[in-house]
Formats: C-alpha cells, sequence, structure tokens
C-alpha cells in the first residue's frame, strides 16, 4: 500500500539561532534568539516564513477548523 500523503510537509519547527520577524505581524512580534519558532516553506520559490510562538497557536487552531470543516464535508 502506497504511503499516506503528508499535507503538512511544508511546517517544522525550529529554535531561532538569531532574532526573527513574526511574519503575522511584522512591526508588533518577534522571536528572540533560542526561542522555538514555526516555520512554513513555500515549496515554490523555496522562502519561509517565521512565526512566534503565540502566533503559530493561532495558526494551529485554524488549521484544525479547516481540517475539521474538511472531515465534515466527506461524512
Amino acid at each position: 500500500m502506497p504511503p499516506i500523503r503528508r499535507v503538512l510537509g511544508g511546517c517544522t519547527i525550529e529554535t531561532a539561532r538569531r532574532r526573527r520577524v513574526c511574519h503575522r505581524n511584522r512591526t508588533d512580534h518577534s522571536i528572540e534568539k533560542d526561542t522555538l519558532c514555526l516555520v512554513i516553506k513555500d515549496p515554490v520559490t523555496g522562502g519561509s516564513k517565521n512565526y512566534c510562538p503565540r502566533c503559530a497557536l493561532a495558526i494551529f487552531d485554524q488549521a484544525a477548523d479547516d481540517l475539521q470543516a474538511l472531515r465534515d464535508e466527506l461524512s
């Protein structure tokens, strides 16, 4: 049987080696050195965007809602 496709392949958790900008709120949020952050890579451009833990949790909440809506549509 073929492996199950992963739809979250471009998402990882990294420890910032230097200060980073949170792409959800670039002016008010930053990711300090040695802080865990969500990194979402764009497979087309090869670029990535970083999100602080607070914004990452909001992204995860939205993703959970979106996945539940898709599950409901299949039922």
